[in-house]
């Protein structure tokens, strides 16, 4: 089974540094330079992948709050609100990048319209039907019992990665699973007034189905999609995440907007904009604000499968979790806690212990580096 890692993309960034037009060896001092390059352009593009991953998680997550706290009661408003900012990307998808002698090669292996066509609107779909399951867990759970089901969405994730993607699974990056798993759970001892009411054996069995649906399939989504960059687009460039991001976020846009219509929600919007506490011009901004906001979300999540993993993704999305308390914290007043200062220690934590695991990646590979060009200079 091969293994999926940044090793991988380590190797397809020195490739691409390495062939030259006039066919020629490059020499030994110019393949650690490039191999040097590759590796900080690649960490480069994962850090800045990172920051919009958890940066629009927590922005998204506070404005789709204050949404609620404003008067703001429309759900699918709120649904739409998470993918309708597709369209800022509309520029950097339309302007024609330069293409260097390897990607002119690649593009005559690139999928037809209808494939690509396809791939997008089954994952479009998927994370519809995910984003309707957490929405009915949600409705039938109590926040403590939800939390705690939707937290194993990175062990599933693990799982699936093991099995669709070949990602290795060592004892630090199981450490760092349950880690980051007991992190976005913690909520679980947390003592809530919503929580003390009676719920019948029926909703909690329909909650529990629908949220264990909704993390096994989120984790399957994130499966597929690092697949179909893998075995379908073949490509690792920056356009390829835009337009899989823009894609997918305009067949769910088209999805929540006929659930607006379905549903006849829309007839309430003008009143809603009202009755709005803070004025329509707010309500407005917050609603545009927090779709530019989970755009960045999902363009980074998706540059995240690209550059690294699935997994890898999903360590930082639940990592984004335990840091948004600290931003309610600023920009709300809530009240830090200690269990969520304990969520946010463990998700630190996890998070160190995956990229501790690639540390140790970078070494083995430079070790066989090493040794494979010692061996060489032995038979000269």
């Amino acid at each position: 089974m091969a293994r999926v890692s940044m090793e991988g993309a380590h190797e397809k960034l020195l490739h691409l540094t390495f062939e030259e037009a006039d066919g020629t060896e490059p020499s030994e001092n110019a393949k650690t330079s490039s191999l040097q390059s590759s590796k900080f352009i690649l960490w480069l593009q994962i850090f800045i992948f990172t920051f919009f991953t958890i940066g629009g998680q927590a922005a998204g997550t506070l404005l789709g709050r204050v949404y609620y706290e404003q008067g703001g009661q429309t759900r699918w408003i709120a649904t739409l609100a998470q993918t309708a900012g597709f369209s800022i990307l509309l520029p950097f998808i339309c302007y024609p990048s330069p293409k260097n002698h390897n990607e002119q090669e690649s593009t005559i292996h690139q999928p037809s319209i209808f494939v690509r066509a396809s791939v997008y609107i089954f994952l479009g779909l998927f994370q519809v039907v995910n984003s309707m399951s957490f929405t009915v867990g949600v409705q039938y759970l109590p926040a403590s019992t939800y939390s705690l089901i939707s937290g194993s969405q990175l062990a599933f994730n693990a799982i699936t990665s093991f099995l669709l993607n070949g990602q290795k699974i060592t004892a630090i990056i199981l450490n760092s699973v349950v880690l980051l798993s007991f992190s976005s759970s913690a909520v679980i001892f947390q003592n809530e007034t919503g929580d003390s009411g009676e719920i019948s054996q029926k909703s909690l069995l329909i909650g529990f189905a629908a949220t264990t649906f909704g993390s096994l399939g989120y984790a399957l989504q994130y499966s597929f999609t690092e697949l179909a960059f893998q075995k379908v687009f073949k490509s690792s460039t920056l356009k390829e995440v835009m337009k899989m991001s823009f894609y997918i976020g305009f067949f769910v846009t088209i999805a929540s907007l006929t659930g607006l219509l379905w549903s006849g929600d829309w007839r309430g919007l003008e009143k809603e904009m009202g009755e709005y506490r803070t004025g329509k011009s707010s309500y407005v901004i917050n609603l545009v604000c927090s779709a530019i906001a989970w755009q960045l979300y999902a363009l980074g999540s998706f540059g995240l499968v690209l550059k690294a993993s699935s997994l890898f993704s999903n360590v930082v999305m639940n990592l984004g979790g335990s840091v948004v308390p600290i931003f309610a914290m600023v920009f709300l007043k809530d009240r830090m806690t200690g269990l969520k200062v304990l969520s946010l220690l463990l998700g630190l934590w996890g998070y160190t212990s995956y990229i501790y695991q690639h540390y140790l990646d970078d070494l083995e590979a430079k070790t066989s580096e090493i040794k494979a060009s010692d061996d060489q200079d032995d038979d000269f």
